[in-house]
């Protein structure tokens, strides 16, 4: 096979490349596209939620301090990170933030969110109380079983990447009981009807209906980190599928200049070829 001939079937290998790399680089920005769209629907539920929660009669300050809890006086750190390969660079940074705070391991337990984390931690040697598969959909994202088992703890620490625009992602770590204070603040005062035991019946008990609307709202506010997190790992790969993308569409330009360049000198040699072949005929003659 000439040199021409497998430069033209490298180039056309490149090609096919370039055009995956763009396929995958839209398929980034059209989830993108659907995560912002899903957490400013989790934003107007929390909204509609806590008013609801205000007009119990709950001091949230108060309620949400999570006293008489079942793992009293331990708090847990939760490294929210992806499923094996799928998880981005950042993902070793989410585990050496989170390992750098760890100032009190025997009254903190860990819990990861997602298998890389758990692998990564093992590596480093930090034993994992539990793990969770990271939500795989991003449009039914169950965190139920997550919630139930942090409920359990006085203080949540969230380790995980955030989405500060589609070329910058960041390690943040947040308390989710004040994540979920903060939402509320941001709803402002219900100024409706106030219920109490004094006018309603309450079936279970107050308490125990706000311990249940408490466990929503920190789903609530647990789904948006994760669809933040999901956000910052689609940014992640669109920009991994731009930059190859570029690389692609160089090496198509410099693979073309050198296959018109190769093709040009065996053009070349095969005319000298046939010059030199038509002397000899000449001089037999």
């Amino acid at each position: 096979m000439s040199r021409a001939l497998a430069l033209q079937k490298e180039l056309a290998q490149i090609n096919t490349i370039e055009d995956l790399t763009q396929a995958f680089e839209g398929i980034a920005s059209i989830h993108i596209s659907h995560i912002r769209d899903r957490v400013v629907a989790s934003k107007e539920f929390f909204g509609e939620l806590w008013p609801i929660y205000r007009s119990l009669r709950i001091n949230p300050k108060e309620r949400l301090k999570r006293d008489n809890r079942e793992h009293k006086g331990k708090s847990v750190v939760v490294a929210v990170t992806g499923e094996g390969k799928l998880g981005t660079e950042i993902t070793e940074q989410i585990i050496d933030s989170m390992l750098a705070s760890f100032s009190t391991p025997e009254k903190t337990d860990i819990i990861a969110v997602g298998t890389r984390g758990a692998q990564l931690l093992q590596q480093r040697g930090a034993g994992v109380a539990q793990t969770f598969t990271f939500p795989p959909s991003d449009m039914n994202v169950s965190v139920g079983d997550i919630i139930k088992e942090l409920y359990k703890y006085d203080h949540i620490s969230v380790f995980y990447q955030t989405y500060e625009s589609l070329r910058t992602q960041k390690v943040v770590r947040i308390d989710l009981v004040s994540a979920v204070r903060e939402l509320g603040e941001g709803v402002g005062e219900d100024d409706g009807e106030k219920i109490s035991s004094a006018d309603y019946i309450f079936e279970p008990s107050v308490a125990e209906i706000a311990d249940y609307m408490e466990s929503v709202m920190m789903g609530v506010a647990f789904i948006q980190i994760i669809m933040e997190s999901k956000l910052a790992g689609y940014a992640a790969r669109f920009n991994a599928m731009s930059r190859a993308k570029k690389r692609a569409g160089d090496l198509v330009t410099d693979y073309k200049r050198q296959y018109h360049r190769v093709k040009r000198a065996e053009g070349d040699e095969r005319l000298k070829e046939i010059i030199k072949a038509a002397k000899v005929l000449e001089s037999r003659r």
